[in-house]
């Protein structure tokens, strides 16, 4: 992945102003992050953008690589928010990036008795939810 090494802002060449109209610390955060090399994000910062729905199409790919290394990466927030965060992504993102919602689903069912073990079989189930839901698009 060539595009590791630019930032979100470079690769979609549209750079936000830097005079924010509503500074709150998640806009601030955002606009910050956009500005990292994609190879140098964090965990936290990979959720945040992708949960906010930001450069999602560079940044999923990277997201499923963290996954794969542990399937409940964690932020800022609890364990799993990364896969969390993945998940949230609309079915109309999944349609277009197919191979990578497979390695995705794939990676939950690998790791489903963790997910149960460490988040809950409540969690889990929803987590699977969410799959079938995208998945039912390709029916």
């Amino acid at each position: 992945m060539k595009t590791n090494s630019k930032s979100i802002e470079q690769l979609e060449n549209d750079y936000w102003k830097d005079e924010i109209e509503f500074p709150s610390n998640l806009v601030i955060n955002c606009h910050k992050y956009r500005k990292i090399p994609i190879k140098d994000l964090t965990i936290e910062q990979l959720r945040l953008l992708i949960s906010q729905k930001i450069g999602i199409e560079y940044l999923a790919e990277l997201a499923i690589k963290k996954l794969e290394l542990n399937i409940l990466a964690e932020g800022d927030l609890y364990e799993g928010d990364l896969l969390q965060a993945v998940l949230s992504l609309p079915t109309e993102f999944w349609n277009e990036k197919q191979t990578e919602f497979l390695i995705l689903q794939n990676l939950v069912e690998q790791n489903s008795e963790l997910i149960k073990t460490e988040l809950g079989e409540k969690k889990f189930d929803r987590i699977n939810e969410k799959i079938k839901a995208s998945a039912q698009q390709w029916l």
